[in-house]
Parts: C-alpha cells; sequence; structure tokens
C-alpha cells in the first residue's frame, strides 16, 4: 500500500510541471494569434561627442621636400694622361688651398729643362730675326747713300740702285724665313710639352676647401679623366632640391618653411626661392631666417614645406570630421533628440588640417570630430 501511494505522488507532480509549462507557453503568445512579433530595443542613453564649428578659414595642402645643403661652386679634377705613376698628393682632404696651387702630379711631370731649352732657342732665334732687320736695313742705306753721293743720279744708277735694294732684300728674306721656321718649330714643341706639364697636375681652378681625395691616390696610376680630388667653395652655401615638378609652388621673393630635425643646424627656419631663372632639375633657395646662431654643415639635410594649393577665407571643417561612402563626402551632426545623424556634404579641396565645404552646411553649424 506504502509503494502504490508513492507512485501516485510522483505521476501527480509530473502532471503538474507540464501544466506550469502550457502555461509560460500561452504566456508568451501574442493577443492576435498569426501576427509578426514586434520587438522594441530600448533606445541607448545620448553620447557625448567632441564637435567643431563650421566657419570660415584658410585650407591648405602642403607637400614636404627633402633639401640639402651644399656649396653654390665645386670643381672635381681629374689628370689629363693614363698610365703614369702619381708621383705625390701635396694635399690632405680638408685643406684649405688657394687658385692656381699644385694639388698633386706624376711621375715625369716635370719638364723645366726641355722648357727652359726652347725658351733659350725661342729668344735666340728672334735675336737673329732683329739682327736680320738690322743688317738689312743697314745695307740698304749704304746703297742709297751710294747712289745720293756717289753716282750722277741717271737712269742707269737709279736702276742698279733698284736692283741692288731687291737682292738684299731677298737675302735677309731667306734669313728671316729661317730664323722664323726654327722659332715656329720651338713654339710647337714647347707648347706641346706645357700641355703633357699640365696634363701632369692638379692645379686648383679655384680657391676653397678639399673635400674629396681617391682613396691611395698617391701611388697608384693615373687614368685620363677619372675625377681624384674634389675642390668646393664653402664661402656661399644653398639649399637644393630635384624635385622639378614642385617647382611652380613657390614664387620669387615668397618665404618658404624650412626645418632641419638633427645635427648642430637643428631648428625652425626660412628660405628664399634663389634665381629661379637658373632653376631645372635643381632648385635652389637661400637661407632668409632662423640661422643667426647656427652652425649648419655642408651635407645637412632638411624638409622644406611647399604649399601645393591652398584656398583662402571659405567654408571649412576640420579633416577628422569628414567621412566618405561611396565617393560621396559626409559629416555627423546632432539630430533634436541629441543624436547622431549623417549629414551629406559637397567638398572642394582636401588640406592638411581642414576641407572646404562647397555646400551641405553653413557657417556655425556643429560638426561631430571624428
Amino acid at each position: 500500500m506504502e509503494k502504490r501511494s508513492g507512485k501516485n505522488r510522483t505521476v501527480r507532480y509530473l502532471a503538474l510541471a507540464g501544466l506550469c509549462i502550457l502555461t509560460v507557453s500561452g504566456c508568451a503568445q501574442t493577443p492576435n494569434d498569426g501576427q509578426d512579433v514586434i520587438v522594441v530595443e530600448q533606445e541607448a542613453e545620448p553620447v557625448a561627442y567632441d564637435m567643431a564649428v563650421v566657419m570660415l578659414g584658410d585650407v591648405r595642402k602642403t607637400q614636404q621636400i627633402r633639401c640639402t645643403y651644399q656649396q653654390l661652386n665645386d670643381e672635381s679634377l681629374s689628370f689629363g694622361i693614363s698610365g703614369l705613376s702619381v708621383k705625390k698628393v701635396y694635399v690632405q682632404e680638408g685643406d684649405v688651398v688657394e687658385k692656381g696651387q699644385v694639388l698633386a702630379e706624376l711621375s715625369g711631370a716635370s719638364r723645366q729643362e726641355d722648357i727652359a731649352r726652347l725658351e733659350y732657342q725661342i729668344a735666340r732665334n728672334q735675336l737673329q730675326m732683329d739682327y736680320v732687320q738690322i743688317n738689312e736695313d743697314y745695307e740698304i742705306s749704304t746703297l742709297w747713300l751710294n747712289y745720293l753721293y756717289q753716282s750722277s743720279q741717271s737712269d742707269s744708277d737709279r736702276e742698279r740702285l733698284d736692283e741692288g735694294v731687291a737682292q738684299v732684300q731677298q737675302n735677309y728674306s731667306y734669313a728671316r724665313e729661317d730664323y722664323q721656321d726654327a722659332m715656329n718649330l720651338d713654339l710647337l714643341q714647347l707648347e706641346q710639352i706645357r700641355q703633357e706639364e699640365r696634363a701632369s697636375r692638379l692645379v686648383a681652378g679655384m680657391s676653397g676647401t678639399v673635400s674629396h681625395i681617391k682613396e691611395r691616390l698617391e701611388g697608384s696610376t693615373s687614368v685620363r679623366g677619372e675625377e681624384v680630388l674634389t675642390i668646393i667653395d664653402g664661402s656661399e652655401c644653398l639649399f637644393t632640391t630635384e624635385t622639378p615638378e614642385y617647382a611652380s609652388c613657390f614664387r620669387e621673393g615668397e618665404e618658404v618653411d624650412m626645418q632641419i630635425t638633427s645635427g648642430s643646424g637643428a631648428g625652425e627656419y626660412t628660405l628664399l626661392p634663389h634665381e629661379m631663372e637658373q632653376w631645372g632639375e635643381r632648385q635652389m633657395f637661400s637661407l632668409a631666417g632662423g640661422g643667426e646662431n647656427a652652425t649648419i654643415e655642408v651635407g645637412t639635410a632638411g624638409t622644406i614645406v611647399a604649399v601645393v594649393d591652398q584656398r583662402s577665407q571659405v567654408l571649412c571643417v576640420p579633416t577628422e570630421a569628414v567621412h566618405s561612402a561611396d565617393g560621396r563626402d559626409y559629416v555627423y551632426v546632432l539630430g533634436d533628440d541629441q543624436m547622431r545623424e549623417v549629414k551629406w556634404i559637397e567638398t572642394g579641396l582636401h588640406g592638411d588640417s581642414s576641407v572646404e565645404v562647397l555646400s551641405g552646411l553653413t557657417e556655425g553649424e556643429r560638426v561631430i570630430l571624428r
């Protein structure tokens, strides 16, 4: 009897549980059977955004251009003859040299004995030519004196005078030609030796500082035309770039900003375009301001800020407020319920820090920053 009573209680519990499940299921149904269920999400709390005001301002788009501080004048030197040993290098890198100074020479470069011999022969032949002229004038003068004072000055006497003068001139003409030919030959040989001597020496064509010498130059074999030594004139230096595609961004007399980030010359500077009529593949700028107490070494690199495009006093917003989708630009604004809303706009120039607004916004409106 006890076992049957326990079994009945178990059945009653299961039935009660089923009834509860049915009751709960009935509560989940909508009042109108067969209609869709509508789910309503609770609105999020308003978010505090960083805002910006639409206003009139300048929009600038810039490009950073690398520049280098370089000397205005330099000179690269090379030997004019190949196959000779470099006998002596008289300077080192960093030495200050003067125009005309001999910097290095090849073996056999000095031909002073040959030069002295030829110069003597040339001078001697020139002296002999002078004597020829003196002797010629003397003999002709003697013929004229004989004609004037020791003849009857008849026609036959004048004929003999003319024949004598012609003979003297012809005789000395041959001597003069011989001396002139010898002198021309010596002059030609002298010029050749001097050319060889010049080709065998490096001579400074300008005053300045030796900035480069070929490694182990002394004792090496010369190669005609090979640049082995460089002189720079550090008295006048300029900042240079090689970006002709941005040359149109600059105007004569208009200052540009430049920054050097490292080295003894680190700082902010202003530059001026230098001799723009000479610009080509290389553009030059002179220092206009900011370098009073700085030491800028040759080879120092800097960055010029070039204004590629700009708009003055136009309606604009910060760049971080503008978004794009499907090729269109838009901003976010706050609606009446203080919730974020999309507002489509038409933009013009996209600058470094602001964007030109052509339509879609008015001055004084507030937009949400990114």
